[in-house]
């Protein structure tokens, strides 16, 4: 008998395009008409033998991946100023806070962590590296002159930490340690400014809160080297049980489908299914989405998982009201059950206490939020994960009933502004979300195409359709 052949991947896809407005279009059709050879963009090179497969989003794709290997390292406060702007507020429409969507901090925390730091932080963020080295002889003065300024405070401290080892038990180790500490906390408040666009005049009311999260770890690294204050209410990777971080928009954001081995790998090579259509090409609307978050879940200080999280607006049967939707729970290699040889027992005997911790953690955000109805898609890329979110209580919902507000035109528009001067102007920009793709089932009936079950992590299940409805009694 011949294979059984997989059926073709098409889901229903979202987009915006120029002069149309928002579409609903399977994912088969949109590449036809609205897809790009890689080898155009010199994505790829041009073989013979290699198949022509055209892709998505490219145009913006290689927009975004230039921006990020620039100067330019962190598209966050780009995304939250646009945003800001935006005709759309949740709060005043919905009542919904976006702020913890922002940041797992509260920026008042952190305000309140460098208000109290401040005479420590500014004169490190001032410091003087060469003066700061050569007031104590530690390295000779040709020496420093020669190394370049953007290498110096790198180059001192890698010098520093040798001599370190040399001078342990000398009367000049405690001058050597004290200046290496001001250097290394001067090297951590130099990488904001690379990152955040921090200056000399030191952290603005805005910087503080777009950049909570990010200030929070700096104080949290830089108080491994000198005392400071207050960094205990900051929330901030230790490297100790279930911890964690919204995704950073920056290169490793691109990176993170590699990183676990999913289908939003840059490529197919990197999946660990390699069976499974590749979709990275919504990995660039997804990091332009000031609404659409990744959480980055680690157990004692490794990346093992990822929570993919989002508000959608529901026309429910008890009327409209907004959700916090968990769109995708993958993990690692090491974290999935079913990679023979691959997966760690260390971490698979506390996949239960990580996955509650990180529904807890999702349920928190919802809270913060002044959300009150947690829902997750059922499907994954590891089979235990799969199992965990079936156990939990059930809601049937037709995904026609989910709405992404602004529906892509808040995205498509940042993406015309980041195109501005390039040589070509954005036309359409596609996302895919597994919240409203009703193809990640297998043996969906026609009566049922568009009514999915979810996984109730908080909420009340009778606000769904009734299961008598759906199968017709």
């Amino acid at each position: 008998m011949p294979e059984t052949q997989r059926p073709e991947y098409n889901p229903l896809i979202m987009g915006f395009v120029k002069d149309h407005g928002p579409v609903i279009i399977s994912l088969k059709k949109a590449r036809e008409v609205y897809g790009k050879l890689p080898s155009e963009y010199q994505l790829v090179s041009r073989k013979n033998s290699r198949r022509l497969k055209k892709a998505l989003n490219l145009d913006i794709g290689k927009i975004i991946s230039a921006r990020l290997k620039s100067g330019q390292v962190n598209l966050k406060k780009t995304i939250i100023d646009f945003f800001g702007k935006w005709h759309r507020s949740y709060e005043d429409e919905f009542g919904i806070h976006i702020t913890p969507f922002l940041n797992l901090n509260d920026p008042a925390n952190v305000r309140a962590a460098v208000t109290e730091n401040k005479p420590i932080l500014m004169p490190m963020l001032r410091l003087d590296v060469r003066d700061e080295v050569g007031r104590f002889n530690l390295i000779r003065r040709d020496v420093l002159n020669s190394i370049p300024q953007d290498r110096l405070a790198e180059t001192v401290l890698h010098m520093l930490g040798k001599k370190n080892r040399q001078l342990r038990r000398t009367d000049r180790a405690e001058k050597l340690r004290e200046s290496f500490s001001k250097i290394q906390s001067h090297s951590i408040l130099q990488s904001l400014k690379r990152s955040i666009g921090l200056t000399e005049a030191g952290f603005s009311r805005e910087m503080l809160d777009i950049h909570a999260d990010e200030i929070a770890a700096a104080l949290h690294h830089i108080s491994r080297h000198m005392k400071l204050e207050g960094i205990g209410r900051l929330q901030v990777l230790q490297g100790q049980g279930v911890e964690l971080q919204f995704a950073a928009r920056d290169g490793s954001y691109l990176a993170l489908g590699k990183q676990t081995g999913d289908c939003t790998a840059d490529k197919p090579l990197f999946q660990a299914d390699q069976d499974v259509e590749n979709i990275y090409w919504t990995v660039f609307p997804w990091i332009l989405d000031r609404n659409y978050q990744i959480l980055k879940v680690s157990f004692n200080g490794e990346f093992i998982m990822k929570a993919h999280i989002l508000p959608l607006f529901w026309i429910s049967p008890q009327g409209e009201r907004m959700i916090l939707a968990v769109d995708a729970i993958e993990t690692g290699r090491a974290f999935r059950d079913d990679l023979e040889g691959r997966y760690r027992a260390d971490l698979m005997t506390q996949r239960g206490h990580i996955f509650r911790s990180l529904l807890e953690q999702i349920r928190a955000i919802a809270y913060r939020m002044g959300i009150h109805d947690v829902y997750a898609e059922k499907f994954s890329n590891t089979p235990w994960v799969r199992s965990e979110l079936c156990r939990l209580p059930e809601i049937l919902i037709n995904v026609h009933q989910l709405i992404k507000l602004d529906e892509l035109e808040d995205v498509f528009e940042l993406s015309r502004m980041l195109s501005e001067g390039g040589s070509s102007e954005i036309q359409h920009v596609f996302m895919e979300l597994q919240m409203k793709n009703t193809s990640l089932l297998p043996g969906v009936t026609k009566r049922m195409e568009a009514i999915k079950s979810f996984a109730v992590v908080h909420g009340n299940p009778a606000h769904g359709i009734p299961m008598k409805r759906v199968i017709g009694i």
